[in-house]
């Protein structure tokens, strides 16, 4: 049997234990903004449409959870892109918290999609894939557009959202030494505070160079249960964490003096996909080999050869090709 698993599934129960450590604590708070201030949300309103249920939880002081739609439109095929979405959503909202997935529609920013709008990114046909060198033009044209880990982070800040679930950020992409591709996502981690839970950064990344470019960027790394960050598809890859956390309320206390310090970046909390769900380090970095070597045979090269991994026969008779933000079993 196949199952899959994205990072908002394993992390529900891991983000309300966390938050319900902050909410024990009154004089806490994690806002950036003043949420009962009428102008703040005139403004926020004017630029962004938020789904009353989201605005309400920031209101009340309730944890929101932020989540990206690259998922929905460019990661996984249908149904299978609105049953990970849905169910993201649901495990989210089942730790008690209220999840805000964030996308562009007919040139609208949506904080909170609804139903309809999760069918629209899933099934139409030219969804844009935006970062912040192109999301305004989406907007401009009045395109639907998904936003990225970069995107999402960006906007999810403005409004005072402090958590993010994703199956895996973006960073140094191979050969980055000869054009210097790396992810927009690194940037906004660090330019943006947010907690971010995520099963590492994707296994087709220069994983050794991203895991050093979070240091240089000054993005703690640290993780539950693990001295190691995840792999994405692999439970461990062979860097050590900044701290391994036994325990969610050790987490808790120490994001705490993170905000006491006022630290500026976004924190990344690793969260290993079970062992049980992984697929082994050898046979993913094995394929990727073979796929790089494909790539070199078609002359392929840049953001193109990402697109070839994700469309290469993988060990998985191709599944897993199709489903780059999943874990198989």
């Amino acid at each position: 049997m196949i199952h899959i698993v994205y990072e908002p599934l394993l992390a529900g129960n891991l983000i309300a234990q966390i938050i319900s450590m902050f909410s024990m604590d009154e004089d806490q708070n994690f806002d950036i903004y003043n949420e009962n201030d009428s102008e703040f949300w005139t403004q926020r309103e004017s630029k962004f449409k938020i789904d009353p249920k989201v605005s309400n939880a920031i209101n009340d002081g309730k944890a929101v959870v932020a989540l990206e739609s690259t998922l929905i439109s460019h990661g996984l095929p249908y149904p299978a892109n609105i049953k990970v979405a849905n169910d993201s959503i649901k495990a989210v909202e089942e730790s008690g918290s209220v999840a805000a997935t964030i996308g562009i529609i007919k040139g609208e920013i949506k904080i909170g999609l609804n139903a309809e709008d999760l069918e629209i990114l899933a099934t139409s046909k030219n969804v844009e894939k935006v970062s912040l060198h192109n999301i305004a033009l989406s907007i401009y044209e009045k395109k639907n557009a998904a936003t990225t880990v970069a995107t999402s982070i960006n906007i999810a800040s403005k409004i005072g959202i402090n958590f993010f679930a994703t199956g895996g950020i973006g960073g140094v992409h191979l050969g980055a030494e000869k054009n210097s591709d790396v992810s927009a996502d690194l940037t906004e981690l660090s330019n943006n505070k947010m907690f971010v839970i995520s099963s590492g950064a994707k296994s087709i990344l220069d994983l050794e160079k991203t895991f050093e470019k979070l240091e240089t960027l000054g993005i703690p790394r640290i993780a539950y249960n693990s001295d190691f960050m995840p792999g994405f598809w692999y439970e461990e890859t062979d860097f050590k964490v900044d701290k391994n956390f036994i325990s969610i309320n050790d987490i808790a206390n120490y994001l705490k003096i993170l905000e006491d310090y006022e630290h500026q970046s976004s924190v990344l909390i690793f969260n290993k996909v079970p062992k049980e769900k992984a697929i082994h380090k050898n046979i993913i970095q094995n394929w990727i080999e073979l796929s790089i070597d494909k790539a070199k045979q078609l002359n392929v090269s840049g953001k193109d050869v990402t697109c070839l991994l994700y469309t290469s026969p993988s060990p998985r008779d191709g599944l897993l090709s199709r489903m780059p933000s999943s874990a198989w079993k």
